[in-house]
């Protein structure tokens, strides 16, 4: 896993998760992805108006690096269906790890503005910040809980455990074997 300050995650956005999902387990050999539906959460809001966002998403670690890639499957406004429509799949953003509030008003002050925010359903408030004009790409921040960061780590040590072969995508359940 990533140390404090750095970048935790990499997300790419797809319009179908399967075929990325191929690709990242079995030529970059990433994985195992484990791969689950988010609904609506509460409170989105996209670039200054209320939206509807659902997705499905799969995660994945490579080394120390998580790897999200996210198929949004409804039609809510928002930045991932933006990047698609502009330029297609691909890269869309990275997470920083550290306090969330201090990331905040660190990004705010460089000029950037929140794009997309809300909540987990535990509470946690995450954003992406757009930074396109510097790096063609958002930045995500993230409060992230215990339990998340549990979830995190057991991932990691999946990826650790994996023989780069063997049920190279998963269902969120199967995070159980990895205490």
């Amino acid at each position: 896993m990533q140390p404090t300050g750095s970048v935790l995650e990499l997300c790419q956005v797809v319009a179908d998760l399967e075929p990325a999902l191929e690709h990242w387990t079995g030529t970059i050999g990433a994985g195992p992805f484990f791969v689950f539906d988010v609904p609506i959460l509460p409170g989105q809001i996209y670039r200054g108006a209320p939206t509807e966002v659902s997705m499905r998403v799969a995660f994945g670690f490579s080394g120390g690096l998580l790897i999200e890639l996210l198929q949004q499957t409804n039609d809510g406004p928002s930045v991932f269906k933006e990047m698609l429509e502009n330029s297609g799949h691909g890269y869309h953003h990275i997470m920083l790890t550290g306090p969330y509030d201090e990331n905040h008003a660190r990004l705010s002050a460089k000029g950037h503005a929140v794009a997309f925010s809300g909540q987990m359903p535990s509470g946690e408030r995450f954003c992406l910040f757009d930074t396109q004009s510097a790096d063609g790409a958002f930045i995500e921040l993230m409060e992230t809980s215990p339990a998340m960061q549990e979830s995190m780590s057991r991932m990691h040590r999946a990826h650790l455990a994996w023989d780069g072969v063997t049920d190279p995508v998963r269902g969120l359940e199967r995070l159980a074997e990895f205490s």
